[in-house]
């Protein structure tokens, strides 16, 4: 065992939670000012070279792929936090539509910001099943919605697309998110459901 993760074992699922939170957020920070634009593989292939605030670029900061990539590397320090696995392996739909497209109809294979919560997610489907739970989906597919809506009409994020397009996809990841989350119930929940019916 290494020394990071023992050190983890000893702290509160809280502080664990706020740590791995925080290096998140900073990460997502360092895309936004610090990395330029054009590492943004997927919006380099479609839109050629843009920088940070170009007109029609997306605000790297707002992006759910862009947060979705940062926990995914910081789900590496520690893999066993419940809260962080839950709302990680919901990103499987859109980022996994997203990879599938870029594989077989643009032959992007490079797309480390979508690739890498994909791999994470199949990681924790594989390995971590355990600490899965279908109770989080009440709040991971809401705050989902609420966030694509948000930077959406407040022109942070994917405003480039049409409105209908937009709403169109985001239904289709609300049921496939849904519909995922039945794979997470627990021996509990599945005893529950069995006793009232």
């Amino acid at each position: 065992m290494s020394k990071l993760n023992h050190l983890f074992l000893k702290l509160n699922i809280k502080i664990i939670t706020i740590i791995q939170i925080s290096f998140t957020t900073i990460l997502s920070i360092i895309f936004q000012f610090l990395i330029p634009f054009s590492w943004q593989p997927l919006d380099r292939f479609l839109y050629g070279v843009k920088q940070h605030g170009d007109p029609g670029a997306n605000i790297v900061f707002f992006t759910i792929s862009q947060w979705y990539f940062s926990l995914s590397i910081a789900w590496l320090f520690y893999r066993n936090n419940p809260f962080i696995n839950n709302f990680l392996i919901y990103s499987i739909i859109p980022l996994g539509m997203i990879v599938i497209y870029e594989f077989f109809i643009l032959f992007l294979f490079y797309d480390y910001i979508h690739i890498t919560p994909v791999i994470v997610d199949i990681c924790v489907i594989w390995r971590k099943k355990e600490t899965l739970s279908q109770k989080f989906a009440l709040y991971v597919v809401p705050l989902n919605i609420a966030w694509l809506f948000l930077v959406y009409f407040l022109r942070l994020a994917y405003y480039n697309e049409d409105l209908l397009i937009f709403i169109r996809n985001v239904l289709i990841y609300s049921v496939l998110w849904i519909s995922l989350s039945f794979m997470f119930k627990t021996k509990k929940e599945n005893e529950k459901n069995s006793y009232n019916s």
